[in-house]
């Protein structure tokens, strides 16, 4: 896989998928190397701005509140993946159901748009960092159809659209949630 494909597998069933496709890792490995590292690199991003930019954000906030509040994004991150990677094995109509540890890998690699978006964190501008957000929730979208269609669907068609509108939507809303537990701390 060269530097192009991350990029080029948010609009593309084919660059990269079927490189990704051809390894069926475990749920662990994926955990390991895809869910810790991006989920740690966001919560680091919050602390970063705690002590950065903290007044940016939430004025006169203990620091405690603000390491609550990372615990609480890593945490829920992965749990979240772990919802979605069911989600995706119970949504996708195949044969048979795909392997678990495939759909988690999927689930895993979704969301990474998501959490570099935090690298928008560096700066102390509310405006931007949402709108990096959701720069990442939409590259996150393609990513899903994307890869459904390059590992589970293979046709590129309505069916596979209406699949990832539905995971896409359960996953919204489990961010959705994710942010609001986020936010409780700082409140």
């Amino acid at each position: 896989m060269n530097l192009q494909h991350p990029l080029q597998m948010i609009y593309s069933s084919r660059h990269g998928w079927d490189q990704l496709g051809q390894r069926h890792p475990s749920v662990a490995h994926s955990f390991v190397k895809i869910v810790v590292p991006a989920s740690l690199f966001a919560a680091g991003m919050v602390q970063y701005t705690a002590v950065y930019h903290a007044d940016s954000y939430a004025p006169g906030l203990a620091m405690q509140n603000w390491q609550q509040a990372s615990l609480i994004l890593l945490l829920t991150s992965w749990l979240a993946v772990a919802l979605m990677g069911w989600v995706i094995r119970q949504s996708v109509h195949a044969a048979s159901r795909p392997a678990f540890a495939d759909c988690y890998r999927l689930a895993a690699l979704v969301p990474l748009p998501i959490w570099l978006s935090a690298l928008s964190l560096l700066l102390p501008y509310p405006l931007l960092n949402m709108s990096c957000a959701v720069l990442g929730l939409a590259a996150s979208a393609g990513l899903l159809y994307h890869g459904l269609d390059a590992w589970f669907e293979h046709d590129d068609s309505v069916h596979t659209l209406s699949l990832a509108y539905t995971i896409f939507a359960i996953g919204a809303l489990v961010w959705l949630f994710v942010v609001a537990l986020l936010l409780l701390p700082l409140l």
